[in-house]
C-alpha cells in the first residue's frame, strides 16, 4: 500500500462504528521494591514499596484503546464492571477515550471488576496479584447485555467478541445466542477471539495464535509452527467454523484464511527487547478497524503486521499504535509499493 492509500484508510476508520463486547479488565503497572529495610510494627514482616503507579484498559479494554489509537472515533462497549475503585478507574479511562460506556454495567454485588496487577522487580515482572477473574455472570444480567447488543447492532459496522476470562460472558451453553446474532445481522462483521469456546462459533471471523489453533484441534504444536503447519491445521477448524479465521503467529507474522483465498505476511525483523503482552488485542483492534473500512484481507494483514510490531516494541505497558507510528515503522523497514 502507498502512503495515501494507508491515510484514506485510516480517513475511512473515522467513519465507522465499533462495538466490543466481553471481557474487560485493568492492567495495573508499578514499580516494586522488595528490599527496603522496613518492617511493620503491626505483624513485623517486611515491607515492600510500589511506585510509579498506572492504569491501562486490558483484556477487552484493550482492544478498546487500540481501536481509539488507530483513529476510531464511535466505538461503544457492552460488558460488566464492579461497584469499586477499579471500576471507577475503567469508567473514566473509558470517559477519556470518547467511548460510549452506556452499555458497560456496574454490577453492585457478586463481582469485582478485573484488575491484573503488573509489578516491575528489577526490570521483569514479579507475581500478580490479580481480582476478579473469579467472577460468574448470573443469566438475568447476561440478557440485559444481549438486549443491550440487539439494539446496538443495528447501527454497528464491526463487532468485536473479545473474551479471556476462566468464566467468560459467552460460555459454552451461552455462544448459541451470538451465532444467532450472527445470522440476525449479516450486515455487521462479526470478529471474535474466544480463546476456550472459539471453535463453537459460526461464522464469524475466528482470530487465533498458534497455540489456540493446536488447543482447539487437539494436537501437539511444533516448537517453530511453519506456514504449511498453519495452513492444514487452519483449514481443518474452519471445516467447524464455517467461516474465516486469523492466526496470529508471533513473530513469523499472520495468516488470514476463507473461502476464496489465501493471504500470509511475515513479520518484521525486530531486533531489541520485545513486550508481546496485548499485541493480539493490536491485531483484532487492526482488523476490526479494516473489517468496517471494506479494506481487503491483503491490505488489512500488512496494518495489522505494522500495528501489532509497532506495539511490541513499547515495553512494560500495554501498547497501542496510531497511524504516524505505523507509518514511521514502515519508513524504518522501507516497506513501500
Amino acid at each position: 500500500m502507498t502512503t495515501s492509500e494507508i491515510n484514506a484508510l485510516f480517513h475511512r476508520f473515522s467513519t465507522i462504528n465499533v462495538g466490543v463486547i466481553g471481557d474487560f479488565a485493568l492492567d495495573l503497572y508499578f514499580t516494586l521494591q522488595t528490599q527496603t529495610g522496613e518492617r511493620s510494627l503491626e505483624t513485623n514482616r517486611d515491607v515492600f514499596w510500589g511506585s510509579h503507579p498506572k492504569a491501562s484498559l486490558g483484556a477487552a479494554g484493550n482492544v478498546v484503546q487500540n481501536l481509539t489509537a488507530l483513529g476510531l472515533l464511535n466505538c461503544q462497549v457492552m460488558g460488566c464492571v464492579g461497584n469499586d475503585l477499579f471500576g471507577r478507574e475503567m469508567q473514566h479511562l473509558f470517559n477519556s477515550l470518547g467511548v460510549n460506556t452506556q452499555h458497560l454495567h456496574t454490577l453492585d454485588t457478586r463481582w469485582d471488576t478485573c484488575l491484573y496487577t503488573k509489578p516491575n522487580l528489577d526490570g521483569r515482572e514479579a507475581n500478580r496479584i490479580d481480582f476478579g477473574i473469579a467472577n460468574e455472570l448470573p443469566d438475568t444480567f447476561f440478557l440485559d447485555l444481549i438486549a443491550a447488543l440487539e439494539q446496538a447492532l443495528v447501527k454497528l459496522d464491526v463487532l468485536v467478541v473479545n473474551q479471556q476470562f476462566a468464566n467468560p460472558l459467552f460460555t459454552k451453553k451461552r455462544v448459541a445466542v451470538l451465532n444467532e446474532l450472527i445470522i440476525r445481522f449479516p450486515n455487521v462483521r462479526f470478529l471474535a477471539d474466544m480463546r476456550d469456546v472459539g471453535t463453537l462459533v459460526r461464522g464469524a471471523t475466528l482470530k487465533v495464535n498458534t497455540t489456540e489453533l493446536a488447543n482447539f484441534l487437539a494436537v501437539t504444536v511444533p516448537d517453530v509452527p511453519d506456514l504449511y503447519w498453519c495452513i492444514r491445521h487452519g483449514n481443518r477448524l474452519r471445516e467447524t467454523s464455517g467461516g474465516p479465521l486469523l492466526i496470529t503467529r508471533g513473530q513469523a507474522g499472520i495468516l488470514y484464511l476463507d473461502d476464496h483465498e489465501m493471504q500470509s505476511v511475515e513479520g518484521l525483523p525486530l531486533r531489541d527487547e520485545l513486550d508481546t503482552v496485548g499485541a493480539g488485542d493490536t491485531v483484532v483492534a487492526t482488523w476490526a478497524a479494516c473489517l468496517g473500512a471494506r479494506a481487503t484481507p491483503a491490505e488489512a494483514l500488512q496494518i495489522a503486521n505494522l500495528a501489532a510490531a509497532v506495539t511490541v516494541q513499547k515495553l512494560n505497558q500495554t501498547g497501542t499504535a496510531s497511524l504516524s507510528e505505523i507509518l514511521a515503522l514502515r519508513d524504518t523497514y522501507h516497506l513501500h509499493d
